[in-house]
């Protein structure tokens, strides 16, 4: 298989095992009636193990190195804590109050977020690019979540303001990392990230305390479908395929995790989702696609001037 292929299946295979976690999260709390909270605990707390122990396998070096500097270990809690432990949360919040395709697309309005933020810290205005993209994601949105009909919302309230705020979060899990990925790798940070922010989640929300009716099927969602497909596998792949075709490519194809997840909840869950909203979840993804394609532009006028 050639090196650039190799790397569109590994990164669209990653981009599909984080739309059956948020699948087998709605089943989990829709179907086994499994609290939010205590699902993001098992999800951190299991996803940090494994993926920390793949990266004390891989990389030795960079997972001891970035926990003997102080600075960096401090900056690594933050990412947990306000970038791990943050998104997971509301995006699993998310799902419970409205289902996985439209909680993972309200998800991706992140890149607006960062736009605004952007913005903001270089006191500068967004470009003709970056105002259609936000002007697409405002309109996915506003489909979404009103079919259309200003009068009333085809998604309750709550379920909304989780969404928005799992963009937030989403935001802070893309920015606060940078530096510690530079000097350490994207499996050490977010390996050891998951781990910090799932033991500091799991003592703070009392998971133990938890009531669990146990069943294979919950096993099997849990395991499989949130830790290991979800977590361990989605990272891997991902990242895998991010080293043979570039960050550009890669975030261009993880634009897919929303219809993978959409996929799999009609395909698994019988989900049913009606015109406006694919709509709504198509005019988003083309945000998300524009914001990706300007950069992929900007990258290579930068390197033909290099």
């Amino acid at each position: 298989m050639k090196k650039s292929l190799k790397g569109v299946v590994l990164t669209l295979a990653g981009a599909m095992a984080w739309g059956l976690s948020g699948t087998s999260s709605q089943y989990l709390m829709a179907t086994c009636h499994i609290d939010p909270v205590w699902l993001t605990s098992q999800r951190l707390l299991g996803g940090g193990i494994l993926l920390s122990i793949i990266g004390f396998y891989q990389c030795p070096k960079k997972m001891t190195g970035i926990l003997k500097n102080k600075t960096d270990r401090i900056q690594l809690l933050k990412f947990a804590i306000f970038g791990l432990l943050f998104s997971q949360l509301t995006y699993i919040t998310t799902i419970s109050n409205t289902n996985a395709g439209t909680a993972t697309v309200l998800q991706y309005l992140c890149p607006v977020v960062i736009i605004f933020y952007m913005s903001l810290k270089s006191k500068t205005l967004p470009s003709v690019i970056e105002f259609c993209s936000i002007a697409l994601a405002l309109l996915g949105t506003f489909l979404i979540t009103t079919h259309g009909n200003i009068h009333e919302l085809a998604i309750t309230p709550t379920g909304l303001a989780w969404g928005l705020t799992s963009a937030i979060a989403y935001s802070l899990y893309m920015l606060l990392p940078e530096q510690l990925v530079r000097n350490w790798g994207s499996i050490s940070v977010t390996g050891l990230g998951l781990l910090f922010g799932g033991i500091v989640f799991y003592v703070g929300s009392q998971a133990w305390q938890y009531h669990i009716n146990w069943t294979p099927m919950l096993i099997i969602a849990l395991v499989g479908g949130v830790i290991i497909s979800g977590t361990v596998l989605a990272y891997t792949l991902f990242l895998s395929g991010m080293m043979l075709i570039g960050p550009i490519k890669s975030s261009l194809i993880a634009s897919t995790e929303p219809i993978s997840a959409v996929f799999f909840s009609a395909l698994l869950l019988h989900q049913v989702f009606g015109l406006m909203d694919i709509l709504g979840m198509a005019s988003i993804l083309s945000a998300v696609i524009l914001i990706t394609l300007k950069d992929r532009i900007y990258w290579k006028k930068l390197h033909k001037n290099t």
